[in-house]
C-alpha cells in the first residue's frame, strides 16, 4: 500500500501542475481583452481551458475515489490529497465561472 501512496501524492502533484496549466491560459485569456488578437487564439484559449477543466476535474474523482479505496483496505485516509484536491477543482470551478461572466460582460454588456 505504500506504492500505493506514492502514486496518489504523485497524482495529486500532476493535479496541481493542471491547475498551474490552467491559470496560464486564464491569464492569456484575460490578455485578451487588454491586447487585440485574432479570433483563432481565442478560441483555442477557451477550448484548452474548458479540455483542462473537464479533465481536472474527472483526475480530481479519480483521486478522490482512490483515497477512499485508500481508506477501505488500510483504514488510513489519504486526507492531504483529498483535501487538496477538492480545493483545487473549486479554484478551477471559480475561474471558469469567473472567466465566463467576464466574457459575458464584455461581449453583451451589463443591461437593467
Amino acid at each position: 500500500m505504500l506504492q500505493f501512496r506514492r502514486v496518489l501524492a504523485f497524482s495529486s502533484r500532476v493535479h496541481t501542475y493542471l491547475l498551474v496549466l490552467y491559470l496560464f491560459f486564464f491569464l492569456m485569456f484575460i490578455f485578451t481583452f487588454i491586447t487585440p488578437v485574432d479570433n483563432f487564439l481565442l478560441d483555442f484559449i477557451s477550448y484548452s481551458m474548458t479540455l483542462i477543466s473537464w479533465t481536472m476535474i474527472f483526475f480530481g474523482v479519480w483521486i478522490i475515489f482512490a483515497s477512499i479505496y485508500q481508506l477501505f483496505y488500510t483504514k488510513v485516509l489519504a486526507f492531504s490529497p483529498a483535501l487538496l484536491t477538492i480545493l483545487r477543482c473549486l479554484i478551477v470551478l471559480l475561474l471558469a465561472t469567473f472567466s465566463d461572466l467576464i466574457e459575458k460582460v464584455v461581449s453583451t454588456g451589463v443591461s437593467l
